[in-house]
């Protein structure tokens, strides 16, 4: 069972990531072009457009095209109709643009502005997972370390921390803070580290008396250096967990930021805003907010059962 989960969840997440890595080399419409706002708005899945290929270069798209007797063309925007001599024509004049996701209320392309939002909104994740790590595992190395009143004090500021739901803990900070994508970043990562630091310190409390610890301290071994090179490495296996979880966390956090507009900001897409984009226009144009929808379902889900298969795996090696 556990390897079934860790086939899925690994090949989704990696087709997620590389297809959201290659993104600028697969050729795509600039996700934040607004070409036509009127013929390519909130065009479906699957849609292809008359477009017109000027002899300058440019292209004028339209709803219907007709071919005039003396070779110039005639094309309708709305319900106004524009002609275009036939000296003004590329030798190829016709074009079908295609779109395979569709297009939004301004005209851009879906497919583009989903793979490079997933850009933004994976490494807006794995950044702030990796500050929550760091944060969480020094104050949880520290406390279990210290004990006494450092540990005491050190786990009641992480009680307080953790009793201020982090939606609103994240949204206070970021509201004080101008919204950017690096105010995400850090306020993500001030905002999830508490509990890593439970972990850490659990782990550390029944890690400092082993014989091995016990051992490092005969010999003589500073404090630091028993935390960082003893003491760590051995309860690296709750991190490796949690990291996986983290991830999937802060990534949902940063949508629901966004979708509220205090997240990542346009005109940079992210699978957030993309969703906030076609909430008002659910009925009529649902494949805006559909498609971001499950690219986050889908990461989260592929996170959430990679780390159910590392705690399995882990927490197995810890018990044997």
């Amino acid at each position: 069972m556990s390897d079934r989960r860790l086939f899925w969840g690994g090949a989704a997440l990696a087709v997620i990531a590389v297809l959201t890595l290659v993104a600028p080399a697969l050729g795509l419409r600039d996700p934040a072009v607004q070409p036509d706002g009127l013929v390519l708005r909130d065009l479906p899945p699957l849609s292809r457009v008359d477009a017109i290929l000027v002899s300058d270069g440019t292209r004028r798209y339209a709803h219907e095209v007709r071919v005039l007797p003396d070779g110039g063309v005639e094309y309708r925007r709305g319900s106004r109709w524009q002609r275009i001599n036939a000296a003004d024509l590329a030798p190829s004049w016709h074009l079908r643009p295609f779109y395979l996701l569709g297009t939004d209320g301004f005209g851009r392309d879906l497919l583009s502005r989903l793979l490079h939002g997933g850009r933004v909104s994976l490494v807006v994740g794995l950044l702030a997972a990796t500050l929550a790590l760091v944060v969480g595992t020094t104050v949880g190395l520290t406390a279990g370390l210290a004990r006494g009143w450092l540990d005491a004090l050190l786990m009641r500021f992480t009680d307080v921390v953790l009793a201020v739901p982090r939606l609103f803990l994240a949204l206070m900070l970021v509201a004080i803070y101008q919204a950017s994508l690096t105010t995400t970043v850090v306020v993500l990562g001030a905002t999830t580290w508490m509990t890593a630091a439970r972990l850490v310190r659990g782990e550390v409390l029944s890690l400092r008396e082993r014989e091995f610890i016990q051992a490092a301290r005969a010999v003589g071994v500073a404090p630091h250096r028993l935390g960082l090179f003893h003491l760590l490495p051995a309860a690296v296996a709750p991190v490796i967990v949690e990291a996986a979880l983290r991830v999937g966390d802060t990534i949902l956090l940063e949508a629901s930021l966004s979708f509220l507009g205090l997240g990542v900001q346009p005109p940079v897409p992210s699978w957030g805003n993309l969703v906030a984009d076609g909430r008002n226009s659910l009925l009529d144009a649902w494949w805006i907010s559909t498609f971001p929808g499950l690219a986050i379902a889908c990461t989260v889900i592929s996170l959430n059962l990679l780390g159910d298969v590392a705690g399995e795996r882990f927490g197995g090696r810890r018990r044997s």
